[in-house]
């Protein structure tokens, strides 16, 4: 599941690199050998990385045909995937890694953690409710970093999502 979602990560920062430019379903599948690829590489079994391979590609394919994947990913002013960011705390100088930063059209900030997790079976919203719970200390320290800012968790393999202020 760890590379599964390393690989996702590196695809969504290079589908929002391109504001989404050229990106479909088709390019997605297209790219499926490529993936199995990199997850074997990540030490993924070659008898299993067409099945993770699979799970990359419908993540992708789901955040680009859900409108707010289609909304995350797209072209934004200030807009960064992958930011890494280094804060003083108690403890020292800490390195974090902001998966989508960026302003929409009001001009509010946002900070948007993209999370791989699957859920089976019923329960979707209360499962993403848990999640919020469970990622939204780590969100709250991203935007301490800053003046104001919107926080979002967004599961491209569900497509769900959950959002706050902070």
């Amino acid at each position: 599941a760890r590379h599964v979602g390393t690989v996702v990560h590196h695809w969504l920062q290079c589908i929002a690199d391109d504001a989404m430019r050229g990106w479909d379903s088709r390019r997605v599948d297209a790219l499926r050998p490529l993936f199995a690829r990199e997850l074997e590489r990540r030490g993924i079994q070659r008898s299993r990385s067409k099945d993770a391979a699979g799970l990359v590609a419908d993540a992708l394919k789901n955040a680009l045909g859900d409108e707010r994947g289609r909304w995350l990913l797209g072209p934004h002013p200030e807009a960064r995937s992958e930011h890494r960011l280094r804060l003083r705390g108690r403890d020292g100088v800490r390195s974090y890694v902001i998966d989508r930063l960026f302003r929409d059209a009001g001009g509010e900030r946002w900070i948007v953690d993209f999370k791989t997790s699957r859920h089976e079976g019923g329960g979707l919203e209360q499962f993403l409710d848990e999640q919020r719970t469970r990622y939204e200390p780590q969100l709250n320290v991203y935007a301490a970093a800053f003046d104001k800012a919107r926080l979002g968790l967004y599961f491209p393999l569900l497509r769900g999502w959950r959002e706050w202020s902070r």
